[in-house]
């Protein structure tokens, strides 16, 4: 018998944990310092915050309606699907996503989904489901410069097929494309920024992964803002592999989204890799982003 999530809501998790249990989970007092009173400072658009549901995959493939509620209940209003569909058609999914008023931003595929006669049928069902994105969470090519600008000419095919479906082509990032050549020196994914047509080939930046890297991700906002319409927001310390819920970990994400000057251009998708309490994590997570506030660049 399916587990009824819409029971873990964000009422019954107040009612179940308390306002004292929840302000502990999700770090009241950062969540004050991160909100600093100054003039011009604004909140993350409400409409554009997101969740990707690779952090509730357990619950999605034993029951995809309540976990739709569920996130729809603590107040998102765009999800990212990664792989799958809980175990429902594309126009199954996408009803039981109108339904709870929740938008499909875009997904997450494996590069092979973009290749041969499994091409046709991944466009078909972003499509169906109205997505404005569809993509993939790694490429798969070698770690080298010629192999970046291989990945790069990949990228540019599927971005030219994507637009002949009203889509928009993007790839997720990790800390791998922010590693330094051995032989050059130059940082891998400068490849890709040059040889991806950015007319056909958009990224999602994970603020989480590009700091495990070491690599400072306000510079890349500051020069290729448009480049990155999708923002993974994940917490913890990224430098020592360990994840948290937003708001209870290291990343200064009012300091790093202060360095987009088009706030309201941009998704921004909240993500866990690990799901030790995915409707917590939901929550805690959407409260902390509503209450953030940040001041854009002039």
């Amino acid at each position: 018998m399916a587990v009824d999530f819409q029971k873990l809501s964000r009422r019954r998790l107040l009612q179940s944990t308390g306002a004292a249990a929840l302000a502990l989970t999700s770090g009241a007092t950062t969540i004050a310092a991160a909100a600093p009173s100054t003039r011009g400072a604004r909140p993350v658009p409400p409409g554009k915050i997101g969740f990707g549901l690779y952090s509730v995959r357990t619950m999605l493939a034993e029951d995809p309606e309540a976990t739709l509620a569920m996130l729809a209940d603590a107040g998102y209003s765009e999800i990212e699907p990664a792989y799958d569909y809980g175990n429902r058609t594309p126009a199954e999914f996408r009803r039981i996503a109108d339904d709870n008023g929740l938008r499909v931003i875009g997904s997450h595929h494996n590069p092979f989904d973009f290749r041969g006669d499994l091409a046709e049928q991944t466009f078909e069902r972003a499509a169906t489901l109205g997505q404005k994105y569809v993509g993939v969470s790694y490429m798969d090519g070698d770690e080298t410069p010629d192999g970046y600008r291989r990945m790069a000419e990949e990228m540019n095919q599927w971005g030219e097929a994507a637009q002949s479906y009203g889509l928009r082509w993007y790839a997720h990032l990790h800390d791998n494309e922010f590693f330094p050549d051995p032989e050059t020196g130059g940082t891998l994914f400068d490849i890709w920024l040059e040889h991806a047509d950015p007319n056909l080939v958009w990224f999602e930046l994970d603020l989480y992964w590009i700091l495990s890297a070491g690599v400072d991700p306000a510079p890349y906002l500051d020069a290729h803002e448009e480049r990155f319409p999708l923002l993974h927001l994940k917490d913890g310390t990224p430098t020592e592999g360990l994840e948290s819920d937003l708001g209870a970990g290291t990343v200064d994400f009012p300091g790093i989204l202060s360095h987009l000057r088009h706030p309201g251009a941009h998704s921004y998708i909240i993500e866990r890799d690990e799901q030790p309490h995915p409707v917590r994590t939901a929550n805690v997570s959407y409260d902390y982003l509503r209450g953030l506030r940040f001041t854009p660049l002039k």
